[in-house]
């Protein structure tokens, strides 16, 4: 299998390149029978999906990183294809059909097959990868439509590391292990509880939401018996992505998320790292709590995390939540009430990131009614400034009118600098910061 992919090449370097030779074997082959099909061209227009412009697998579209599970089938190869103008070439592997897809324009493309070529296909009854035989154009067509692709949706999940395995067997008769990230994944290639296995294996490349990384190059072992040399992230996941299993040629060298570099010298070394960086799975949600902690000075700090799960991951219990503004007396609701009406030129400003709103100025009344303006026209609105003894104090503020209305809501206030800037969150992650200029 290749361990770089080509670039996009014009007409005559594509013409080049298929007729040239490689160990004395042609790559074209002129007298290949071949028939025009119809689903060949819808294969690779589905699977072109699977693949980035640089022909590496999209992670998030192939969360088995297998190509029978993620896509729908495998082709055995080799297999023969046909161009538009004729030319038929041989693809002896993955590697290969990518570099075909990718160098296809509007003058060159497939739009042929030789019949008859082998599949890989999922059994569900069997709960095995096992070889199909298509014959004819009706049933390569027959196939396409079992796959449904027309129907099949993005795969929306979480992002959250708690893996599950499936048990598959390959056609060689031998079990092979696929973990995904969660059980959301494997419900998107069809999976349901009643298929995991009890002990599921860590996998490092299960999920994006790595705590360390790869240093290349590295060397794999595929399928029992081949050596390749990988150099980067993206290799690695196409060169593996139609493979049962492979390992890592030992020692490699990881970088973890501190910076420090450590050699692993055996999977169950890597199998440990891997435990430490996911071993306490948290749903991704925003619903802040606060543990209060004493620096080296005897200082007493709040310290945040997004949700209860990531606060008990580190070892503290419900007993050690506080109010999220407690070690920050500024945030208490008085001295905010204090500095929103006492002091002119709040603006709202910062929501996610964006400054779009910055020139907007807000007025603050003891009342609590507010006032801005927006292109010579006046708005109202209201505010309040609670304290929650649970997750925190909080400023609630509804705005009328068109701008604004994206700052309406119940906002925990995370951060004070008054009377200057009020930093607040929202418990499904936005972020805003209520400011003026000041000294």
């Amino acid at each position: 299998m290749k361990t770089f992919k080509l670039t996009i090449l014009s007409l005559a370097m594509i013409l080049l390149v298929f007729t040239a030779c490689t160990n004395n074997e042609p790559v074209i082959e002129e007298q290949q029978t071949t028939e025009e099909s119809e689903s060949i061209t819808t294969t690779l227009d589905q699977l072109r999906a699977q693949f980035d412009d640089s022909g590496n697998v999209s992670q998030f579209n192939n969360p088995a990183g297998n190509i029978v599970l993620d896509f729908c089938f495998d082709f055995v190869y080799p297999l023969t294809l046909a161009y538009n103008n004729g030319t038929t070439v041989s693809i002896s592997d993955l590697d290969g059909l990518i570099d075909v897809m990718l160098n296809s324009n509007d003058n060159l493309f497939i739009n042929g097959i030789a019949f008859p070529f082998n599949v890989e296909i999922y059994n569900e009854s069997t709960n095995s990868i096992e070889i199909a035989t298509i014959t004819n154009e009706s049933e390569f067509t027959s196939l396409i439509e079992s796959c449904d692709f027309n129907t099949a949706g993005p795969c929306e999940c979480f992002e959250v590391y708690d893996p599950v395995c499936v048990e598959i067997t390959n056609p060689n008769g031998d079990t092979f292990i696929v973990t995904y990230s969660n059980e959301c994944f494997a419900a998107c290639d069809g999976f349901t509880s009643d298929d995991f296995v009890e002990n599921c294996e860590e996998d490092y490349n299960s999920t994006n939401n790595q705590c360390f990384s790869l240093n290349f190059p590295v060397s794999v072992i595929i399928d029992g018996n081949t050596t390749i040399e990988v150099n980067s992230e993206a290799e690695l996941n196409t060169t593996l992505y139609n493979v049962y299993d492979f390992d890592f040629i030992y020692p490699i060298s990881v970088t973890l998320e501190n910076g420090n570099i450590v050699d692993v010298t055996s999977s169950e070394e890597l199998e440990g790292i891997i435990t430490n960086c996911f071993g306490c799975p948290c749903p991704a949600n925003v619903n802040p709590v606060c543990v209060e902690v004493i620096d080296t000075s005897g200082n007493i700090l709040t310290v945040s995390y997004n949700n209860a799960c990531l606060a008990l991951c580190d070892g503290y219990t419900e007993a050690d939540f506080v109010a999220c503004n407690s070690g920050n007396p500024l945030c208490l609701p008085s001295a905010i009430t204090t500095a929103l009406v006492e002091n002119s030129g709040w603006t709202v400003s910062n929501i996610n990131g964006s400054q779009d709103l910055n020139g907007y100025e807000i007025s603050f009344n003891a009342d609590g009614s507010l006032q801005w303006t927006s292109d010579g026209n006046t708005f109202s609105g209201t505010w309040s400034a609670v304290e929650n003894p649970i997750s925190g104090n909080m400023l609630s503020l509804s705005f009328s009118g068109p701008d604004l209305q994206q700052a309406t809501g119940q906002w925990m206030v995370v951060d004070c600098d008054l009377p200057c800037s009020i930093s607040l969150l929202l418990t499904n992650g936005d972020v805003m910061e209520l400011s003026r200029s000041c000294n």
